[in-house]
């Protein structure tokens, strides 16, 4: 024992010095041309910061940036162009009351070419403090903490590529600044492998390990077993995503999950959610979007929820959002349309979204896992219940996390549709969602909640994503790829598409271009990389799991 501890130390003490040595060469900022973006820093590799757990710490702010410590900006601006001026408005959760760059930018398909570079950003930081865990627990053969951050590597490397498509995973463990793209189709393959053996290691061994990681767990303090539920709904979540795709592999993922004795998430404990916990040290969380709706004045209610919510008599409505400041409209919550003309004074009065600094950014709910379920169940899959049950149950489950208490006559309603949307902006528009109607594009008879088990697949299809996408809220990244796979809900569409032709207004953004930094640090590879992606980069080729022939027009 003498000797490995000896050993161990003198191989901490010259990887540090290399380690020391190479900074002294390079410049503090990961993406100067000299610093490889995928590469643990020196205070990443130092054991201290291993043992306080920082590392873990630098992954879950990767995945949901909310770091900042009162007053600082740096993560509400890092989360604002990663997710909120993206995923957050194309999944129709919320809007924009700025007009960048005269409103040619993300929410007019005009993309930003410097925005997008955010998520690549955010991958560097998840991946060098995942290479640092994984340095540490190489040595310590800690097989337990190093499949939580397998799990986290994998929450965050999923949001990217369903951003993009292809992106770089497999050769960024090798050490390289110009990792080569991988499709994504192996992506997921990599993902399933990691899910499934980190489920296995932390429901086997995590019983009785205690808690090491309960000062630095900002989603489950520390608790592996947990862990492992998460895990194994994230394989059902990414299960569920490819069925379009190869609908025999999913259900047989699905399935396997869903019989696994580590279990799901089942109850609101078993939350995946970013936040600030009792049992955490010293770190900040503050919910970026308090920055970015009410410092910023800039994100606002998006109007194709706001529209569902009113039509549906759903009370999460005022839960998610507040009032407006419109004269004569305090009464109302007003949201505003992406891809319009956007004067910052006439937009600015729309209605906030209704978050505090504390307010959690989700990852998974226990919701979702029954609308998972739901969907599985009719499409013929062993799910553990029928659909009917399993609708109903993510539909009280989705209440209970919203705070809200469900009306009684909701599950019952056969009658409710969106409502028409109207812009009271000077010069604004309004448009009809078209829920009233029905048609052979999508197969759907009625937009209603009341399930009925003699409709076709698209109506209980559609039941299914229009509850799970209204429990999805504040997970913008996954609405908006449920919107994509399945066509559900129906997202009012840009009125100015500024893409050039390259994205159908209909049909909607369908993934981010990669940014000119690609372009400019890894030339050779991103061409490779668009090969793999099968289409021109722009936002209107669509991903792998894209394959859904009935999205609805």
């Amino acid at each position: 024992m003498y000797q490995f501890k000896l050993l161990y130390t003198v191989k901490r003490l010259i990887v540090l010095l290399a380690v020391l040595l190479l900074g002294a060469a390079c410049t503090k900022r990961f993406d100067k041309i000299n610093t490889n973006p995928y590469r643990p820093t020196p205070d990443q590799q130092n054991p201290d910061n291993y043992s306080t757990g920082a590392n873990f710490v630098a992954m879950i702010n990767a995945v949901t940036p909310a770091g900042d410590a009162p007053g600082l900006t740096d993560f509400a601006n890092s989360y604002q162009v990663a997710f909120n001026l993206a995923a957050d408005c194309f999944s129709g959760y919320m809007g924009q009351a700025g007009d960048w760059n005269t409103n040619s930018n993300n929410l007019t398909y005009a993309f930003n070419t410097g925005w997008v570079n955010e998520q690549f950003n955010l991958t560097g930081a998840l991946m060098r403090a995942w290479n640092s865990i994984k340095f540490f627990t190489d040595q310590s053969q800690d097989s337990l903490q190093f499949s939580v951050a397998d799990i986290i590597k994998v929450t965050g490397i999923i949001r990217t590529t369903d951003s993009y498509g292809p992106v770089p995973y497999s050769a960024i463990i090798t050490g390289t600044a110009t990792p080569a793209y991988d499709s994504q189709e192996s992506i997921y393959a990599y993902a399933f492998t990691d899910l499934i053996k980190a489920r296995n290691i932390l429901f086997r061994l995590g019983a009785s390990a205690g808690k090491p990681l309960q000062a630095y767990d900002m989603i489950y303090e520390g608790d592996y077993l947990k862990w492992a539920r998460y895990a194994n709904s994230l394989i059902l979540r990414l299960a569920i995503r490819t069925v379009y795709v190869d609908a025999a592999k999913a259900k047989q993922y699905a399935e396997e999950a869903v019989a696994h004795p580590a279990g799901l998430l089942t109850g609101s404990a078993d939350n995946a959610v970013h936040s600030l916990k009792a049992g955490n040290g010293q770190f900040n969380f503050n919910n970026p979007l308090v920055t970015l709706t009410q410092n910023y004045q800039e994100a606002r209610a998006g109007a194709s929820i706001v529209s569902i919510l009113t039509g549906y008599n759903d009370p999460r409505l005022r839960a998610y959002f507040k009032n407006s400041t419109l004269t004569g409209r305090t009464t109302e919550v007003i949201g505003v349309r992406s891809g319009i003309n956007i004067v910052r004074p006439n937009y600015q009065p729309f209605s906030e979204l209704n978050v505090t600094t504390g307010t959690p950014l989700p990852w998974m709910r226990v919701s979702e896992v029954y609308f998972l379920k739901a969907e599985g169940a009719i499409r013929g899959w062993a799910m553990g219940g029928n659909a009917k049950d399993l609708y109903e149950s993510g539909i009280k489950a989705a209440f209970e996390e919203a705070g809200v208490t469900m009306p009684a006559t909701y599950l019952a309603d056969d009658a409710a549709l969106p409502v028409k949307y109207v812009d009271p902006a000077p010069g604004g528009t309004s448009t009809d969602l078209d829920y009233a109607s029905t048609g052979a594009v999508t197969g759907v008879t009625k937009w209603t909640i009341k399930w009925d088990e003699a409709a076709n697949f698209q109506t209980k299809l559609h039941r299914i994503i229009m509850q799970k996408w209204i429990a999805l809220y504040l997970n913008g990244p996954e609405g908006w790829a449920e919107y994509r796979r399945t066509g559900f809900p129906r997202i009012l569409p840009v009125l100015q598409n500024r893409s050039s032709g390259n994205v159908i207004t209909l049909f909607q953004a369908r993934r981010l271009p990669y940014p000119q930094a690609q372009y400019n640090q890894n030339p050779v590879q991103i061409i490779k990389g668009i090969s793999l992606l099968g289409g021109p980069d722009n936002g209107g080729t669509r991903l792998w799991w894209d394959k859904n022939t009935n999205i609805p027009r």
